[in-house]
């Protein structure tokens, strides 16, 4: 026997959702903004605008660190060609570069904005290290198997427990609604809320493993 319930989502589930889909609009906003390969000073101030409209989540990756960018350079009024570079280099560094990897049929990097900088120096032995996204490196078990060698733990989901967080240099145009993409949003909570992981790509930990 089913019984029927009429009782609404809770509020942290709402909230969960709402959330998931400012990031994607974020996402969508960000690519058609970089259509053209330049930011005007009236794309970034309907950026900033929109993002104060979504004022919820200003606080919450993605949407600080481009807000406070944004901020920044909005600050006196005028976007000087500088600015418009590095405010497009952080949008490309969220939504991911263009890229084309024939064994993978990717299209893209991945995003790379969440990376802890400066990049840590990588200690393998005794460190808990969860991988996500496609590797140029080779395949899962691949990357596994290079942590291991060298005394690393593998880990399955970002946790208190997490030392490093790896994200595969291939990535794909919706890599925030895929499973990538919920491990490094959990990652960066974690971060923010004062706990010792890093995040680093995978040409960083690469440069720590040859």
């Amino acid at each position: 026997m089913f019984l029927k319930t009429d009782r609404a989502p809770s509020g942290s589930i709402t909230e969960t959702r709402r959330q998931d889909r400012s990031t994607n609009e974020l996402v969508g906003l960000c690519r058609g903004l970089l259509a053209d390969g330049h930011v005007s000073q009236m794309e970034a101030e309907f950026l900033k605008d929109w993002i104060e409209r979504n004022s919820a989540f200003v606080g919450e990756y993605p949407f600080a660190p481009i807000y406070r960018l944004l901020s920044d350079i909005l600050s006196d009024g005028v976007i000087d060609d500088e600015e418009s570079a590095d405010l497009h280099d952080t949008l490309i560094r969220f939504v991911g570069g263009e890229a084309f990897d024939a064994k993978g049929q990717t299209a893209s990097l991945a995003t790379s904005l969440p990376v802890t900088e400066p990049q840590p120096t990588i200690s393998h032995t005794g460190a808990v290290f969860v991988v996500t996204g496609t590797f140029a490196f080779g395949t899962r078990s691949a990357v596994h198997e290079a942590i291991e060698q060298r005394g690393g733990l593998i880990g399955g989901s970002p946790s208190r427990k997490t030392n490093y967080l790896i994200i595969g240099e291939l990535g794909s145009r919706d890599w925030i609604n895929s499973n990538a993409g919920t491990k490094i949003l959990k990652a960066v909570s974690l971060r923010d809320a004062g706990h010792p992981i890093a995040i680093v790509s995978e040409p960083h930990w690469v440069s720590h493993v040859q």
